[in-house]
């Protein structure tokens, strides 16, 4: 990503049916020397695509689980932001589409992640919105714990 940038991505809220949310932990590319942070699965909206269209390719590239457009439907929110890269002097923008997604059971299906995905996820597991809101640990973007408590009543 370029400095100054600004991002569109379609981002899934997976969650099952005890209300946990799927996050993956992952550091960002090594110029931009932010460190690891829980995310959903999702990323960038191509070029030509929709928010939704690319929400269901992002879920079945990083989760293997293949979708119909009318099991997500409408985004569910929207959480617009500014990333400062480590350095101090660069930063971007981005918009993140939210869709909701809620299933049985999965075995994660890494077989469709990016060179850079490889490289980048350390770890995933399944979250309480208790556990988020008490954790120290970073969650991303700013503003997912509340987008997620405001569609998860404790």
């Amino acid at each position: 990503m370029r400095p100054g940038q600004h991002r569109e991505t379609a981002r899934i809220l997976l969650t099952n049916a005890s209300g946990e949310i799927f996050l993956l932990l992952t550091h960002f590319d090594p110029e931009v020397g932010l460190s690891p942070r829980w995310i959903t699965p999702g990323g960038g909206i191509d070029a030509g695509e929709t928010p939704l269209e690319a929400a269901v390719r992002e879920l079945r590239e990083e989760t293997g689980i293949l979708v119909s457009p009318d099991a997500l439907g409408e985004p569910i929110g929207q959480i617009t932001g500014r990333w400062d890269w480590a350095d101090g002097q660069n930063h971007h923008t981005y918009t993140d589409y939210f869709y909701r997604l809620e299933v049985t059971s999965f075995d994660l299906d890494s077989s469709g992640w990016t060179e850079d995905e490889l490289r980048d996820v350390l770890e995933y597991r399944w979250w309480s919105i208790q556990e988020l809101q008490a954790t120290g640990e970073q969650i991303g973007p700013h503003g997912l714990v509340d987008l997620i408590a405001n569609h998860f009543p404790i």
